[in-house]
């Protein structure tokens, strides 16, 4: 698979980034060179492979859930920006 450098552009304006050439370049080739490895990855022979979900073992990665007293509010909201109780206070983001 191809992605041209006009699909780039595209995607570089879609994400709101501003990209220059030599970066779109670079991004370019990085992108290749993941196709090729995912399709040297689809044509490898993985049928007799067992599914795995981390690359080292684990054991007691999950501990109990214990109920605890919660931070007190005042404490909580000490360090907010703005605070108006029981709520704290951020700038507007949206455009």
């Amino acid at each position: 698979m191809e992605i041209s450098r006009e699909e780039f552009m595209q995607a570089s304006w879609d994400a709101r980034l501003e990209l220059m050439p030599e970066e779109l370049e670079g991004l370019e080739k990085q992108t290749k060179n993941i196709f090729e490895q995912a399709t040297f990855l689809q044509s490898s022979a993985l049928d007799d492979v067992e599914a795995t979900y981390f690359p080292l073992a684990q054991k007691n990665t999950v501990r109990e859930d214990l109920a605890a007293p919660s931070l007190p509010l005042e404490t909580a909201l000490s360090n907010a920006p703005g605070a108006e109780s029981p709520y704290i206070q951020v700038p507007k983001i949206v455009e």
